[in-house]
């Protein structure tokens, strides 16, 4: 069963945010990086829940068989 949680990725965030934007300073352009972290965040948030919505189906089946 996977940990639900997730980890400071702040510095990763920032350091993904330059490169896929080409942006030099995350300062002058915060507006622009709010609206990355959230998008992130809302990515993350879903693939957490996708994955739970997975493993209750499977738990479901398997408790079905018993």
């Amino acid at each position: 069963m996977a940990f639900i949680g997730s980890h400071n990725r702040f510095n990763e965030f920032r350091d993904d945010f330059l490169k896929d934007t080409g942006v030099k300073n995350v300062e002058d352009n915060m507006e622009l990086y709010t609206q990355y972290v959230i998008a992130r965040f809302v990515d993350q948030n879903h693939r957490l829940l996708s994955n739970l919505a997975n493993e209750i189906q499977d738990l479901y089946k398997v408790l079905k068989k018993v």
